[in-house]
């Protein structure tokens, strides 16, 4: 087991202008913790005609974190052996809801105490990895051609993913599609390194409201959903 230093997080969550205008609350979710796996972030979608849609994004989180504790507990290593247990959490959590109800997407990144960096998804959105030979996809704007299916958990989807070993200086995104549709494929390094110059040094509670600013003052005209922004990072890489 890696005897380096955890991994950094942070991240942000806003209500978008029409559900605020609808006087509802946010529909996305973000969670990040660190154990004896690793560091964890998580981002979900609540799928917005669901009816408890905002509980199913919020359980997404907590199926995942679920899910990787027992994985790795269990001494397992292999990604597959982990995707196969979130949507059983995830349905034993919503229970007695059913996952029509509760569709949500899940993106996922976890820098495994063992020496790896997993990303994952089902849905929509912005999962990439950037590390000194350029960005890695996994999940990209549609702008940008990607064929983003709207697949949630309840659906029985696959999992879009892909495993890295660890180089140092990392940097993993992810977004719900409320950040992701509004991104330019050919700025999405400077949108990474504006994230690191920007924030990644802050120290936390101040770096949450300023990310949180941001969100909410969002430049792209019209935008409407709710906004939720991750970033995964290697010590080195916030100290480059």
């Amino acid at each position: 087991m890696s005897n380096r230093l955890p991994d950094d997080y942070f991240g942000a969550s806003v209500v978008g202008p029409r559900h605020r205008a609808e006087g509802k609350s946010n529909e996305d979710s973000w969670l990040g913790a660190r154990g004896a796996f690793g560091t964890l972030v998580v981002v979900s979608d609540g799928m917005g005609s669901r009816r408890e849609a905002r509980r199913g994004a919020q359980l997404a989180c907590r199926a995942v974190l679920d899910a990787v504790r027992s994985w790795h507990k269990a001494g397992a290593r292999d990604l597959d052996e982990l995707l196969v247990r979130i949507e059983p959490v995830w349905c034993s959590l919503i229970a007695p809801s059913t996952a029509r109800d509760c569709a949500a997407t899940c993106l996922f990144a976890l820098a495994h105490a063992y020496g790896q960096v997993h990303v994952a998804a089902i849905g929509d959105g912005l999962a990439l990895l950037r590390t000194r030979r350029g960005l890695e996809w996994i999940v990209g704007p549609r702008s940008g051609g990607f064929a983003n299916e709207t697949a949630a958990l309840g659906h029985s989807a696959s999992w879009t993913h892909r495993s890295f070993p660890r180089a140092g200086g990392e940097v993993v995104v992810l977004a719900t599609d409320g950040v992701a549709d509004d991104l330019l494929p050919e700025r999405i390094d400077g949108f990474v390194q504006w994230l690191m110059d920007d924030f990644a040094g802050m120290a936390p509670s101040q770096r949450w409201r300023a990310l949180q600013r941001e969100l909410k003052d969002w430049p792209t005209p019209h935008h409407t959903d709710d906004k939720t922004l991750v970033v995964l990072t290697q010590r080195e890489a916030v100290l480059a």
